[in-house]
């Protein structure tokens, strides 16, 4: 009730007042009011608005003055921006110069270090596979035998098993001696009459029965013979008588001939001087040491001195000159020749032994140097015929335009440098070539022991076949071996096969040619072994002195004469001449 009472009263003073308000507008008093109201609103704007145009105007003059100002410190600016940034740009034009410059220095200086180190690397890569080769060459070295170089079977060194070459090319895989089944060999006991000497052989008073230990044994004149074979030394002092007589007629003493081994009043016998021969020329004994030996045999009654014994070999030497022109004779009607030779030392200087001959006919001759010129004064290869077939270990010479024979190489040399360059290299090429030539030489052998004196052709198409393919990879692998050890000589062994083929394999098609030169080898292998013992020869005549005598020993003994009686005939003033010799193994 209160609270409408209090809104009335409010709503009666509002009504009064706009009552008011209105009879202000009815009298103009209102309008009047507004309008001063108006006007002074108005003469403030106006105030305010000349205030701000005298500041607008006062801000313009400020901005002018601030930006003519600004826009002359902004070129200022900009021109040292501008030449900053040109020297920046000069800088940084210097300095990109400057970078691709080092930059390219450095790739030249990196190129010439990595060429240098590739340089020093190829070096030493080529240094490694230098040391690789000397190690395979040194290892080779060390490695050599009897199988691939012609070092004796005997110098094979020291903890390497040695190899028994075996001239059949067989291995049956049996055990060396006598084999189950076989009969065995013993001496034949000589007859009654050849007996010189009986030795009866008792029992002695202590010997007693070995079951009951009795003493009492009687002889059954039953007995047990065995024999034996011994040598007995016997000096023998002989006294030559030459009678002299007188002539009736004219009172002339005539005395008879005296052999000439008789001049002076006391000398040594034909056979002292053959043993010493045989001990200088075959047994290969210093000169020295064959006084010893007779004094040991002799009970010192036989001491010739040194002196003695170096004047036999020339004198023996000279008896030979007959018979070393007929053997020159004999040897150049050869079907077949052997020859090979070897450096010897006379006098501190390189010589050459030269060896020619066959199965039956050793000849021996010695040279200062070992070339043509020496083969061309034995006068032996320019005598042969077209026909004749010379084996020998590729010897060029023996090519040469002046011989007109048939060259044959010898397989054995062959395989021996095969298996030397394969032990450098490793190149299994070469191996295959040896195993195709030892298994057709083996089975070459197999058919002669059964008759068969040829191949068939389709077995010598195979074997050329088998040999073209493996010579083709073994060319081209050679070619590639650039080793300054084992390089060369492959490839010379390779050209060799390839060029020389046909002189190497004419066995393949021919059973009658020989597949080594062995038997000349052979023949040389004393040589050596005379060196090692000797050191030398006084000088080439005393070498040629030893050829002669060795011709006459070894033809003899290939013809089954005994070389003590060839040499006692020697001595005598009669040695055997060629027919006798060839008679002999007739």
């Amino acid at each position: 009730m209160d609270g409408t009472f209090e809104m009335i009263a409010a709503l009666q003073y509002r009504v009064k007042a706009l009552r008011h308000e209105l009879d202000e507008f009815h009298s103009g008093e209102r309008y009047k009011k507004l309008q001063s109201d108006h006007r002074r609103v108005i003469d403030g704007y106006i105030r305010e608005i000349s205030k701000l145009r005298r500041e607008l105007a006062d801000a313009h003059a400020q901005t002018k003055s601030v930006l003519d100002i600004w826009y002359q410190e902004s070129e200022d600016i900009w021109e040292k921006h501008v030449s900053e940034m040109e020297k920046k740009d000069r800088e940084i034009q210097r300095l990109e110069e400057r970078y691709w410059e080092t930059l390219k220095r450095n790739d030249d200086r990196i190129a010439a270090i990595t060429k240098e180190y590739e340089e020093q690397l190829s070096e030493k890569d080529a240094i490694i596979e230098e040391l690789k080769s000397h190690l395979a060459h040194d290892e080779a070295l060390l490695g050599r035998d009897s199988t691939n170089t012609n070092l004796p079977t005997g110098q094979t060194p020291p903890g390497k098993k040695k190899h028994i070459p075996n001239s059949r090319n067989r291995n049956t895989g049996r055990k060396k001696g006598g084999q189950p089944g076989h009969k065995k060999h013993t001496m034949e006991t000589p007859s009654d009459d050849e007996i010189d000497e009986e030795i009866d052989h008792k029992i002695g008073s202590e010997d007693v029965c070995p079951t009951c230990k009795s003493d009492d044994l009687v002889f059954t004149g039953e007995y047990e013979d065995k024999f034996e074979v011994d040598i007995e030394i016997k000096v023998i002092k002989r006294k030559h008588r030459y009678w002299v007589y007188e002539c009736q007629m004219c009172g002339e003493r005539v005395r008879s001939g005296i052999d000439p081994n008789h001049r002076a009043e006391c000398q040594y016998g034909v056979t002292v001087q053959a043993i010493s021969l045989a001990m200088m020329n075959s047994v290969n004994s210093a000169i020295n040491k064959v006084p010893l030996f007779l004094s040991g045999i002799t009970n010192r009654e036989v001491m010739p001195c040194e002196g003695y014994i170096a004047k036999l070999q020339p004198r023996a030497a000279k008896g030979l000159e007959t018979f070393m022109k007929d053997l020159f004779r004999y040897l150049i009607n050869l079907s077949t020749l052997y020859w090979d030779d070897t450096v010897v030392m006379a006098d501190k200087v390189r010589i050459c032994l030269r060896f020619y001959g066959d199965e039956r006919i050793a000849y021996y001759v010695a040279h200062d140097k070992k070339d043509l010129d020496g083969v061309l004064e034995d006068g032996v290869l320019e005598a042969l015929l077209a026909e004749t077939r010379v084996v020998h270990d590729h010897c060029s010479i023996s090519y040469n335009e002046r011989f007109v024979f048939i060259n044959i190489e010898c397989n054995a040399h062959l395989q021996r440098d095969l298996q030397k360059t394969a032990d450098e290299t490793g190149h299994t090429e070469l191996i295959e070539i040896k195993n195709l030539i030892t298994e057709t030489i083996k089975e070459r052998n197999e058919l002669i022991e059964k008759g068969i004196r040829e191949f068939g052709p389709q077995y010598v198409d195979d074997f050329n076949n088998k040999l073209d393919e493996i010579l083709s990879h073994a060319k081209a692998t050679a070619e590639a071996n650039n080793s300054i050890y084992s390089g060369s000589f492959e490839r010379a062994v390779i050209s060799r096969i390839i060029n020389y083929r046909e002189n190497f394999f004419a066995w393949v098609t021919d059973f009658s040619i020989p597949t080594t030169n062995n038997l000349s080898e052979r023949a040389l292998r004393g040589v050596k072994t005379k060196m090692r013992v000797s050191g030398q020869f006084a000088s080439t005549k005393t070498a040629n002195n030893y050829a002669r005598i060795r011709s006459y020993i070894e033809t003899c003994r290939r013809n089954g004469i005994n070389e003590i009686e060839a040499l006692i005939r020697l001595c005598s003033g009669n040695p055997y001449t060629v027919d006798e010799i060839l008679l002999h193994s007739e």
